[in-house]
């Protein structure tokens, strides 16, 4: 059996400012509002500026990444399962 992984986040950048994108397997989907997950795994800051990204999070620390396209995002994020 697949566990939903929950990713809800508010701030700059995705659709609307309360965004959740819940993952099964290889689908996604996400919803315009903010679903707390039931097994809290951790927090997180995602700072985007143009190809750059920084997260800070309590699961997996500090990571620097780069990505092919330009966005600016400014998140908090509350990462999960149900």
């Amino acid at each position: 059996m697949n566990q939903l992984k929950i990713f809800a986040e508010l701030g700059y950048g995705n659709p609307t400012f309360f965004n959740t994108e819940i993952e099964k397997g290889k689908q996604e989907k996400r919803v315009s509002r903010f679903v707390i997950p039931p097994k809290i795994e951790g927090i997180y800051f995602r700072f985007w500026v143009g190809k750059r990204v920084l997260v800070l999070a309590t699961k997996n620390g500090l990571s620097l990444n780069k990505k092919d396209r330009v966005k600016l995002k400014i998140l908090f994020g509350v990462e999960g399962r149900k």
